[in-house]
C-alpha cells in the first residue's frame, strides 16, 4: 500500500523542505523575530508573545492553504532538520504595504522570506526563491511575481536576482527613512504593476 502524500510539504530543494505552518511552531517565529539584526531591514513589526504568534499563524497564515502553491512555509534545512525561517507567496495587494508599491493584481503574487542569522550567506534563500518563482510562473494564472525591499538591504535585494526578479522602481514606506525598491518577474506579455 502506498502512503499518502504529505499535503503538509509544498516543496524540497536540495537542501531544504517548504512545509506548511502550525500553531506549534509560534516560538519558533518568536524566536526568529526576537533577534534585531533578523528584524533590522523589517522595522518593530515583531509580535509581543508566542501566543499572538498562534494567533497569526492561525487567522492570518493558516487560511492561504486553501490554495496548494500560495501561502507561508516553514523553511526547514535537510541535513539538521531545524527551522530556518519562512518564505511567502500570496496575491500582493496581501502586502501591508502594497497601496505604496503600487501593487492592486490579485495575479501578481509577492515574494518574502525572513531567515535566522545561521542561514545567511549560504545561498538558501536564492535555492528556495528560484523554486517559487518558478513554479509559480508556470501557472497560467499568475501575471508576476514581485517583491520589495529597502534599498539599504543589499542582500535582499541579491537574492531577488539571482532569483531572476529585475529592479522596477523605487517606493517610499511611512515610517522608513530609506525608499524600498519593486523587483519583479512577469510573465511573456505582462508588465510590473
Amino acid at each position: 500500500m502506498t502512503e499518502p502524500a504529505d499535503t503538509s510539504i509544498l516543496l524540497e530543494t536540495q537542501r531544504l523542505v517548504l512545509r506548511r505552518f502550525t500553531e506549534s511552531d509560534a516560538p519558533l517565529l518568536f524566536e526568529l523575530d526576537s533577534d534585531p539584526e533578523v528584524m533590522r531591514f523589517v522595522g518593530k513589526f515583531g509580535l509581543p508573545s508566542v501566543e499572538a504568534y498562534r494567533e497569526r499563524i492561525r487567522d492570518v497564515w493558516m487560511p492561504y492553504s486553501a490554495h496548494p502553491a500560495r501561502g507561508f512555509w516553514a523553511v526547514i534545512e535537510k541535513a539538521s532538520r531545524e527551522f530556518i525561517g519562512w518564505i511567502v507567496l500570496r496575491p500582493a495587494p496581501d502586502y501591508r504595504f502594497a497601496t505604496q508599491a503600487g501593487w492592486t493584481r490579485a495575479s501578481d503574487l509577492e515574494l518574502g522570506y525572513r531567515l535566522r542569522r545561521s542561514a545567511w550567506g549560504r545561498g538558501l534563500a536564492t535555492e528556495v526563491a528560484k523554486e517559487l518563482v518558478c513554479s509559480a510562473l508556470e501557472d497560467p494564472a499568475v501575471t508576476c511575481v514581485v517583491a520589495a525591499a529597502l534599498i539599504t538591504n543589499r542582500a535582499s535585494i541579491r537574492v531577488l536576482e539571482k532569483a531572476g526578479l529585475r529592479y522596477v522602481r523605487d517606493f517610499a514606506i511611512p515610517g522608513f527613512g530609506d525608499p524600498s525598491v519593486m523587483y519583479a518577474i512577469c510573465r511573456t506579455g505582462c508588465q510590473p504593476p
